[in-house]
């Protein structure tokens, strides 16, 4: 069996390293006995399409059946929404081309099952991102608008990093502070104030 790997980090990450992901695809290639047909990688944020140019390259590909499965990291390695992710499988299930996950093995289109735990897996990872983004920018408002008695606003940040590039450290890191902090460059404690505080003041305060 030939198998696409695919690799994504965004720029706005830029200590990420894309062979991190790779690495791990190719033992999984080895451990299953799979061809290796390429690696595509992009540096873009999983919406910015016009900027992953590899991934329109391996959707070219897959379309005249140049490998047989598409081996990504996790699941918000490839696509930006549920939308996304159905249309792009059903584009590859017309090309005879499975998809899997390996870092959620569980997710294997190649097997009926596998479909079904992709779609609920792509709505749930959705959900989750969306909720988190929301709460997160809630709290940090609410803190902003009431502040502290020293005058300082409640979770203010030691370093600029967005609230996105937060939660999708926070996400990859599958809710672990210390490698979320490690992905960032900064403390756990210093995820745990923007993320777990802020959530929780504006929880309290009824938001």
């Amino acid at each position: 069996m030939k198998a696409a790997l695919y690799a994504r980090v965004s720029t706005r990450d830029k200590e990420q390293n894309p062979e991190v992901q790779l690495a791990q695809l190719r033992e999984y290639c080895k451990s299953m006995s799979w061809e290796i047909y390429k690696e595509y990688v992009d540096e873009a944020s999983a919406a910015d399409l016009v900027r992953r140019v590899a991934w329109y390259q391996l959707m070219k590909e897959a379309a005249t059946h140049r490998f047989d499965i598409l081996l990504v990291w996790k699941l918000d390695r490839a696509f930006r929404s549920v939308m996304h992710a159905a249309n792009t499988l059903k584009m590859l299930q017309s090309y005879n081309v499975g998809f899997k996950s390996y870092t959620e093995s569980f997710m294997d289109t190649t097997t009926p099952h596998g479909e079904f735990v992709f779609y609920i897996m792509a709505a749930a990872a959705n959900l989750e991102r969306q909720m988190l983004i929301q709460r997160v920018e809630a709290g940090m408002e609410y803190a902003r608008a009431h502040g502290t008695k020293s005058g300082k606003a409640i979770g203010r940040p030691k370093k600029r990093i967005s609230t996105e590039r937060i939660v999708d450290a926070f996400s990859k890191a599958n809710g672990n502070y210390s490698e979320a902090g490690r992905l960032l460059g900064v403390s756990a404690g210093f995820v745990y104030n923007r993320i777990k505080r802020a959530s929780i003041r504006f929880t309290r305060a009824g938001g």
